[in-house]
């Protein structure tokens, strides 16, 4: 995570308070897998398209776009190229993978892909190597900040690439988010109000993609 985006977060949680059980900046995502011919996961590919008030903000802190019209120049791309790739030590960046019986999956360090402005809006898209590759079936994907601060929403989809893509499909499941509130809620109502970190809720809330593969794909 970016200096940057920390910045801002730190400015728009401080409008609700270290507990707050919502999140600040929404972002919409979209994965792509690249499967090989053993129906082996290669790699993610990661899209965010970021809210537009969250791109706003880090737009006028990147000093581009002043005239607000969501549209750069050629010098105006090349300032925001990579702009959230420059990551923090230890930042996970907010996807993980689990196998079968649990076990979390190591992603690879991230490769930039490209970074645009859509509608007003920051886009980014990233890929996660996977090395060793490995089993398709029953892999599991979770997009989501531990913290809560920011939402991913799986509004892209999940794509899979690659030639023994045919063989398997993704199925997303949502949060009961009844649920997950009423949890929520009694995290945080045992969690100091004068405590410094933050409570991590961001699981409770996260889709979860399964890849099922087979003869019947």
């Amino acid at each position: 995570m970016t200096g940057r985006i920390q910045t801002a977060l730190a400015v728009m949680a401080g409008l609700a308070g270290p507990a707050a059980a919502h999140p600040h900046i929404f972002v919409d995502t979209a994965l792509t897998l690249r499967i090989n011919d053993r129906a082996e996961v290669e790699s993610v590919e990661v899209r965010w398209l970021y809210d537009e008030l969250f791109s706003l903000l880090m737009m006028q802190d990147m000093g581009v776009d002043d005239d607000a019209d969501g549209e750069l120049t050629a010098d105006e791309m090349a300032v925001i190229d990579g702009w959230d790739m420059k990551w923090i030590e230890g930042y996970p960046g907010d996807l993980y993978l689990t196998a079968p019986d649990g076990e979390e999956i190591a992603l690879g360090e991230r490769e930039p892909v490209s970074s645009d402005v859509t509608e007003a809006r920051l886009v980014s898209v990233h890929r996660r190597p996977l090395g060793p590759a490995v089993p398709a079936e029953g892999l599991v994907l979770q997009a989501y900040d531990p913290e809560f601060y920011t939402a991913y929403d799986l509004t892209g989809g999940v794509h899979l690439t690659g030639r023994g893509a045919a063989r398997c499909r993704a199925e997303i499941g949502n949060p009961d988010q009844d649920a997950a509130y009423r949890e929520a809620q009694e995290v945080m109502s045992a969690f100091p109000e004068d405590a410094e970190e933050v409570p991590l809720l961001g699981h409770l809330f996260a889709q979860k993609v399964t890849i099922r593969c087979g003869s019947g794909g």
